[in-house]
C-alpha cells in the first residue's frame, strides 16, 4: 500500500515536470524567434538549447543549492554558480554558432540579430531555469512545512499521552499514600475501642466510593471534590479530636466549575501531617477554599515545629507536595500560582487555579465552617 502511494506520488511529480518543460520549450521558441519570424530555424535552436536548460536546472536545484547554499557553504556556492553561468554562456554561444553554420549556412539574415547577444541568450535561458528552481523550492518549502506540522501533531499527541500516563502514575502514588494514613488512623481507634471508629469507617467508605468510581475522569465537578476533601477533614477531626484546632472555611459556587480530581489532597494531607502530629503546643490547621469567578483560591496554614536548616522532615520535602506541583504543571500550565511559605512556627500554602466551567451544573448549598 505504501509503495503504491509512493509510485503515484512519483508519477504526479514526473507529470508536473513534463508539463513545465513543455511550456518552457514553447517559451524558447516564442522568445528567440520573435524578431525574424523564422520559426523552423528557431525550433532547431530551441531544441538544442532545451537539454542545456534541463541539465542546468536540475543541477542547480537538486545539487548546488541543497549541498552548498542550504549548508551555509556560501563561498563554494558562489564559486560553482559562477562556473555554471560561464559554462551555460559558452554552451549557448556554441549552439548559436552551430545553428549559424549548419542550419543558416552562414546567412546572418536568417537569424535573429540577438542570437549573438550573450546577455539576451542568458536572460532567456535563466528565466526558465530560475522559474523552475522557484517552483521546486516553493513546493519543497510547502512539503517541509506540511511535514513539520505532521511531526508537531505527532509530538503533541505523544506528549499528551506521556502526560496522561504520568498523571495516572502520580494519582496511583497519591491514593495508596492517603489510604495508608487513613487505615493507620482507623487501626489506632480500633485498638482504643473508640466509639467514633464506626463513623470513621463510614467516612472512609465514602472516600473509597469517590476515589474508585467518581473521579476516574480528567475533570470532576468542584463541588464533588470539595465534598471529598470535607470528608477527609472530618476523618482527621475524628482522629485528633480536641487535641487539634481545625478551621475549615468553604465559600463560593463550587458547582459551576470543574477541577482535576484529587489535585488538592496532598496539600491537605501535608497540613495534617505536620500541623498536628509533629507540632508542639497548641497545634492548629486552618483551611480556606473560595471561588471568585473562574478562579479557585486555596489558603492553608498549619503549625509546625522548626528543627533547623538540616531537617529533612520539612513540610516542603514530602513526596505529596512534589507530586501535586508536578500535576499542576501538567494539568494547568500557565493557569496556576503556587506559593509556599515556611516560618519557625507556621507553614502556609497559597494556591490559585483558573478552572474551566462545569459541563453539568449541580445543586449546591453554600456553607462555611
Amino acid at each position: 500500500m505504501r509503495s503504491g502511494h509512493l509510485s503515484k506520488t512519483k508519477m504526479i511529480k514526473a507529470g508536473q515536470h513534463l508539463i513545465f518543460w513543455i511550456i518552457s520549450y514553447l517559451f524558447f521558441i516564442l522568445f528567440y524567434g520573435r524578431a525574424n519570424r523564422d520559426y523552423p530555424t528557431t525550433v532547431i535552436f530551441a531544441s538544442l538549447l532545451f537539454p542545456l536548460a534541463i541539465i542546468t536546472g536540475y543541477f542547480l536545484n537538486y545539487w548546488l543549492i541543497p549541498y552548498y547554499f542550504y549548508t551555509s557553504r556560501y563561498w563554494h556556492f558562489v564559486l560553482f554558480l559562477s562556473y555554471t553561468i560561464v559554462f551555460t554562456m559558452w554552451g549557448e554561444v556554441m549552439i548559436s554558432l552551430f545553428v549559424f553554420v549548419t542550419v543558416s549556412n552562414f546567412h546572418v539574415s536568417k537569424l535573429d540579430p540577438a542570437s549573438f547577444d550573450v546577455v539576451f541568450l542568458l536572460v532567456g535561458l535563466y528565466f526558465v531555469i530560475i522559474g523552475f528552481i522557484a517552483i521546486e523550492q516553493l513546493k519543497s518549502a510547502f512539503r517541509i512545512m506540511k511535514e513539520n506540522t505532521r511531526l508537531e501533531k505527532i509530538r503533541m499527541e505523544t506528549e499528551l499521552k506521556l502526560h496522561e500516563s504520568e498523571l495516572k502514575l502520580l494519582r496511583a502514588q497519591l491514593n495508596p499514600h492517603f489510604l495508608f494514613n487513613t487505615l493507620n488512623n482507623l487501626y489506632g481507634l480500633t485498638l482504643e475501642k473508640s466509639d467514633i471508629a464506626p463513623g470513621l469507617v463510614l467516612k472512609l467508605s465514602d472516600l473509597m466510593d469517590y476515589m474508585l468510581y467518581r473521579c476516574n475522569r480528567p475533570k470532576v465537578n468542584l463541588k464533588n471534590e470539595v465534598d471529598y476533601l470535607s470528608n477527609y477533614v472530618d476523618i482527621e477531626h475524628i482522629r485528633y479530636g480536641d487535641k487539634l484546632q481545625i478551621q475549615f472555611e468553604k465559600k463560593g459556587p463550587f458547582h459551576e466549575l470543574e477541577i482535576a480530581p484529587m489535585i488538592l489532597l496532598p496539600f491537605f494531607e501535608n497540613t495534617f501531617k505536620h500541623g498536628a502530629s509533629k507540632s508542639g503546643k497548641h497545634p492548629f490547621v486552618f483551611i480556606q477554599i473560595q471561588v471568585e469567578g473562574r478562579k479557585l483560591l486555596v489558603n492553608i496554614k498549619n503549625s509546625h515545629q522548626h528543627k533547623g536548616p538540616g531537617n529533612n522532615d520539612s513540610p516542603q520535602n514530602g513526596i505529596g507536595l512534589k507530586n501535586a506541583s508536578r500535576r499542576l504543571q501538567l494539568v494547568y500550565p500557565d493557569k496556576y500560582s503556587l506559593k509556599i511559605k515556611s516560618t519557625a512556627t507556621c507553614f502556609e500554602v497559597n494556591l490559585e487555579i483558573v478552572l474551566d466551567k462545569a459541563t453539568t451544573i449541580q445543586n449546591e448549598n453554600i456553607w462555611t465552617n
